[in-house]
């Protein structure tokens, strides 16, 4: 196979995979079935195929996509263990705790397998199973310091008050003291409990060592507006901007700035460019809609509110709006209806 071959089918998987991402299961399978037909032993398709199958409750199928994984790769551990999952949901418990066993014997020898294990569990939301494979990571290799980031990062998640979650960045501190990670998780972290000039400390420092990091600069921006020092908060979200103008969450963050300003239109122009940048952003379609809302431009808000369920069916803050929304369409018909009937 040439290389503009694989490349092709690398893209298609991609995609594939990004619609797995956003619970579009059916539409998932048929990009890694387009790839199967033509590789009928691609490891990553089948691999990939059989998590949406999963998904989707198909176990039997997912099951057989990961067999066929494992007949080419007897040491895929994330193969193995998802067949466990599959054979669990089968009702096949005992063979599903031995192959879920047996995974995990395979990753625990890989502090780096782990830890990416970690990843894929916390990007799936799956904040607990993450955690202890973060924890299996560090006991193999104290020193992983990507994995003390993460394992912080999910204890705080998880709600574990900041003395039990500072520790593993302050670690991480110790064996790379350059690395940037660590102070913005703390920053974020004080900002979450409302000790903002202690987490514009921890950003000052990111910004010390990486004066052009946009995540600082814009976290930063989000402490200031909490102390009320509006137009610093501008400005530190206006320098992540010009340092990346395409930084969906940067603009989000200027967007949530100059909206608790009540300066809708400018807000809205930064809305704007974020869904162009990030058409299927449920953060910045919801806070469009809430825009639109707050100038009294309903049907345009509920449009957006329902762009953002359509890809994510249980916000809560555009199912919130729309509801409220729809009620205050309704009250306004029966006062129309009201009004007629005294003409």
């Amino acid at each position: 196979m040439n290389g503009r071959s694989v490349k092709k089918s690398d893209e298609i998987i991609s995609k594939g995979i990004s619609f797995s991402e956003k619970n579009n299961f059916e539409k998932a399978i048929t990009c890694f079935e387009t790839v199967l037909e033509k590789e009928p032993d691609n490891s990553n398709a089948l691999y990939n195929k059989g998590l949406a199958l999963g998904k989707l409750g198909r176990n039997d199928e997912a099951l057989t996509c990961f067999n066929s994984v494992l007949e080419k790769e007897q040491d895929n551990s994330n193969a193995l263990y998802n067949k466990g999952l599959a054979l669990g949901k089968l009702g096949r418990n005992d063979e599903a705790v031995s192959c879920i066993d047996r995974s995990i014997d395979m990753q625990y020898s890989n502090s780096l397998n782990l830890y990416d294990e970690g990843n894929e569990l916390k990007r799936r939301g799956k904040y607990d199973e993450a955690l202890s494979f973060y924890t299996k990571a560090l006991e193999n290799n104290p020193s992983n310091v990507r994995a003390l980031i993460a394992k912080g990062f999910v204890l705080d998640l998880l709600g574990v008050p900041p003395k039990g979650v500072t520790p593993f960045f302050d670690k991480a501190l110790e064996i790379d003291p350059s690395n940037v990670e660590p102070h913005i998780h703390k920053g974020l972290l004080y900002n979450r409990i409302g000790k903002h000039q202690e987490a514009i400390a921890y950003f000052e420092k990111a910004l010390e060592i990486e004066p052009d990091n946009v995540r600082a600069l814009y976290s930063k921006g989000v402490a200031l507006h909490f102390l009320k020092k509006y137009e610093d908060a501008v400005s530190q979200c206006g320098r992540a901007l010009e340092i990346d103008p395409r930084h969906s969450k940067a603009l989000t963050t200027m967007v949530w700035v100059l909206a608790h300003q009540k300066k809708y239109e400018s807000a809205m122009i930064y809305c704007d460019r974020a869904i162009e940048v990030e058409p299927e952003y449920v953060y910045a379609l919801s806070y469009k809609a809430y825009l639109l809302f707050e100038s009294g431009r309903l049907d345009e808000a509920l449009k957006y509110y329902n762009r953002a369920l359509e890809i994510d069916p249980s916000n809560a803050r555009s199912l919130h709006y729309k509801n409220k929304i729809l009620s205050r369409i309704e009250k306004s018909k029966k006062a129309s209806f009201l009004n007629r009937l005294r003409l």
